[in-house]
């Protein structure tokens, strides 16, 4: 049986978007109406004399997603509202985004990948007698590093590993294993 829209986590670093001197990693999860990652996959495609159909390269990904989000009293909204009012441009668009699946369980965390991304405001408001809505662009502007994602008191965090499969193997093969094993 295939999973539901609510086994894939989004997140993303509202506390360092917009010059945010501290990490605040935010779901994105109330309010939102959609959201999908289209990885939009960069190939080339090459017909050797000897071949009859072309073989692809994969050459890159360019994550780009355009989450509508209905507007809520709560902290990511305010996040929303101050892009409206300043516009991020340059260094004070980048944050990072973050996916897991609640079926990736690894200890007490998930497998998850940390995407850099710039994060852009692009629309506000809607329909007379409607739900106001807001926009924002979130695209890729960097590698996808694996990691494992908890939540601790509330809070979000990340840690970065070289082979989060790897460790989330040990830990299914042992029962239990550390990070560093």
């Amino acid at each position: 049986m295939a999973n539901d829209r609510t086994n894939m986590v989004s997140l993303l670093d509202f506390g360092k978007w917009m010059d945010g001197d501290a990490s605040n990693i935010l779901e994105l999860g109330d309010g939102y109406t959609e959201l999908t990652e289209d990885w939009s996959p960069n190939t080339n495609e090459t017909t050797y004399v000897n071949m009859k159909t072309a073989a692809t390269t994969v050459n890159g990904y360019a994550l780009s997603m355009t989450p509508e989000r209905e507007h809520l009293s709560d902290e990511a909204q305010e996040y929303i509202d101050r892009a409206f009012r300043k516009f991020p441009t340059g260094k004070s668009a980048e944050t990072d985004y973050y996916r897991f699946y609640k079926t990736g369980k690894s200890g007490d965390g998930f497998l998850a990948i940390k995407v850099p991304v710039v994060a852009m405001p692009t629309s506000t408001g809607g329909t007379g007698g409607e739900t106001l809505t807001s926009s924002i662009q979130i695209s890729g502007n960097g590698d996808a590093v694996d990691g494992i994602m908890k939540i601790e008191e509330g809070k979000w965090t990340f840690t970065e590993t070289p082979d989060a499969e790897a460790a989330a193997y040990k830990i299914r093969k042992n029962g239990s294993a550390s990070l560093s094993d």
